[in-house]
């Protein structure tokens, strides 16, 4: 039930429900308009206006027809007194009005509608800019509700949503699908809700520009949109405002789909049957289709099918990504990634469920079904091809490996567990830096983050899985289903273990800290004691398992060692790459400026560290 009173508050959409309270109360206000008189009628045939029936025409009281030349009118128009100017694209100032368009069945506030070829059953919204527009209709009801297919793309895993859906409210859905109950209610106050908003008009929201686009049909274009250039938009909801503009430009094609505030979708871009959340972008010829993408998330040049692509993940390049749940996001897929293998002769029924912060290289094929969720900030190198698998291993590397030399089947690739933690510091650490800003006021700001629950719960399941593994040369899903369609050698296995223990004793001597800070008469207990008293099953379940120094004091001095540790394995991995580069090309340093904001970042992370744990190892009387 609670799930459901907070769909209710999603419901709630200011923008779509304010504009349907604003339709009902424009229907009572028949009494603001008057006919025409005969000496207007005159004017407005005078200035090229033509009109079957001038009598279906309506006006405001002060209307003047001066700012109406060459235009057709059909049907019942409403029309406002025109005043002031607006700016067109390209700062050019021209007063509102009505000119060289034709006009069906619409309402008009003081807009500018210039040389639109149709407009017909809309409602234009004041300080709207309608120029060198083809086509703008609607032919009845529009549809505030979209039913999307992801993953499995035979069905199974339908989504009926809403314009205003969020990243969460997604989540609930899918975590609740099964239940009957929820479903059925779910759906019935999605259609109370469609019923109650209803309009039987296009909508042009105030502030809106549309300029020298083709075809609209059936449309909901919110405030202060900017649309220039798009080829065709249908059936689609476009959620704007003065303070988040979104913006729809080039070529661009949106069919049967919803777009949140701040998002951008430009150069020849088809989205299509698709949900698009805050501030994301998708130009550059992408295709995307059936598909949920989150906020921030950057697509170009890439293809997106029935997947559900969470927050600040990018394809920049040209790739494929179908049947892909993937809600933790934060990913990347390289040039010519296939994540997407799903069939070859059988049913499109499979799918993927990456982890957060999944890096597919250069031209890996990935084949389906594939289960990398509890394996957060995998990375599979370049050319890869992956096997179907279920893997439980974070922060691994899989690599093309030696399976033969070892008697193993050539499909097997290698993985190292642990690898991006203890071996790419500098790229988990670069891509911390870039989501916060990317992000800001749009993805909460620990949603990236090395040590949310679910990964610290994935990491210590894994260690504890190497643990009991009784010591060999080499490993395969054989002796551990959790490697999936991989082989793992014994000295990777003793390297991830020393990974996922600094990782593990770097979360939890954080957490440490800060429950001292939050009540410093914790300092005299010993670490142990300190996560005993914390909230939440996670401390109290890992705290028999764990080797934690005895006291305090030693406790911070390990936390500062790690945190050096880290900050210093940053520093090796950019310069490793400045030392390659240096002996490949002569001017490497000139064209390639150090990125001093991110320097500043982890070196203030690191500095704030060491201040937390010398304030109160000073306290405690300990000298660092």
């Amino acid at each position: 039930m609670q799930r459901l009173l907070k769909l209710k508050k999603y419901l709630r959409n200011p923008n779509l429900s304010l504009f349907s309270e604003n339709s009902r109360i424009q229907k009572n206000m028949e009494d603001k308009y008057r006919p025409l008189t005969p000496s207007e009628i005159e004017v407005l045939e005078k200035n090229g206006n033509r009109c079957e029936d001038w009598s279906r025409i309506r006006v405001e009281t002060n209307f003047s027809p001066s700012r109406i030349y060459r235009s057709v009118f059909i049907g019942s128009v409403y029309l406002p007194a025109f005043y002031g100017t607006l700016l067109l694209p390209g700062d050019v100032s021209f007063p509102t009005g009505i000119y060289d368009s034709l006009l069906h069945n619409c309402t008009i506030e003081n807009a500018l509608v210039y040389r639109v070829s149709m407009l017909s059953n809309v409602f234009v919204s004041r300080g709207a800019v309608l120029q060198n527009v083809g086509t703008l209709v609607s032919s009845g009801k529009l549809h505030f509700l979209n039913t999307l297919t992801i993953g499995n793309e035979c069905g199974g895993r339908e989504l009926t949503l809403f314009p205003d859906a969020t990243q969460d409210f997604i989540e609930i859905f899918l975590a609740n699908k099964n239940s009957q109950e929820y479903y059925e209610l779910y759906h019935k106050l999605l259609k109370e809700w469609e019923t109650e908003i209803q309009i039987p008009f296009g909508f042009i929201g105030s502030g809106a520009v549309l300029s020298n686009v083709g075809v609209v049909r059936n449309s909901w274009i919110g405030p202060h949109a900017r649309i220039e250039g798009a080829s065709k938009i249908r059936a689609s909801i476009i959620l704007s405002s003065l303070e988040e503009t979104t913006g729809i430009y080039d070529s661009v094609i949106l069919e049967k789909s919803m777009v949140q505030e701040s998002c951008m979708l430009h150069s020849s871009a088809q989205v299509k049957n698709s949900l698009i959340l805050k501030k994301a972008k998708i130009g550059k010829m992408a295709l995307v289709t059936s598909s949920i993408i989150s906020n921030c998330c950057h697509i170009e040049e890439a293809e997106v099918s029935c997947s559900f692509v969470g927050p600040l993940t990018q394809l920049h390049h040209h790739s494929l990504l179908i049947s892909a749940l993937w809600p933790k996001g934060c990913g990347n897929l390289g040039y010519g990634a296939n994540v997407g293998s799903n069939h070859t002769g059988r049913k499109p029924d499979q799918e993927i469920h990456p982890g957060q912060g999944t890096f597919f290289g250069l031209g890996v094929n990935v084949k389906f079904p594939a289960n990398f969720k509890d394996s957060p900030f995998l990375m599979i190198a370049s050319g890869v091809t992956t096997s179907p698998q279920l893997l439980q291993m974070p922060f691994a590397l899989i690599r093309s490996g030696s399976p033969e030399k070892y008697g193993l089947s050539s499909e097997l690739n290698e993985i190292v567990p642990g690898w991006g933690y203890a071996k790419n510091a500098f790229a988990i650490s670069r891509n911390l830096h870039k989501y916060a800003q990317r992000g800001k006021n749009f993805v909460v700001l620990d949603f990236y983050s090395l040590y949310s629950t679910s990964n610290v719960r994935a990491v210590y399941s894994a260690m504890l899985k190497l643990q009991e593994l009784p010591v060999q040369e080499i490993y395969t899903a054989k002796d551990l289903a959790a490697l999936g369609s991989n082989y793992m050698r014994e000295p990777v296995r003793q390297f991830a273990l020393l990974s996922y223990r600094h990782y593990l004793e770097r979360f939890f001597l954080e957490s440490i800290l800060k429950a001292i800070e939050s009540d410093s008469s914790l300092v005299v207990l010993s670490p142990k004691e300190i996560l005993r008293t914390l909230p939440g099953e996670l401390f109290k379940e890992k705290i028999p398992y764990l080797e934690l120094p005895s006291t305090v004091p030693e406790a911070l001095k390990r936390l500062r060692l790690l945190s050096k540790q880290w900050y210093e394995n940053i520093l090796a991995g950019e310069e490793r790459d400045k030392e390659r580069g240096r002996q490949i090309f002569e001017d490497y340093d000139d064209s390639h400026p150090e990125d001093k904001e991110f320097r500043e970042f982890v070196k203030i992370q690191y500095e704030q560290i060491i201040r937390r744990c010398q304030s109160i190892l000073k306290e405690s009387r300990e000298e660092i």
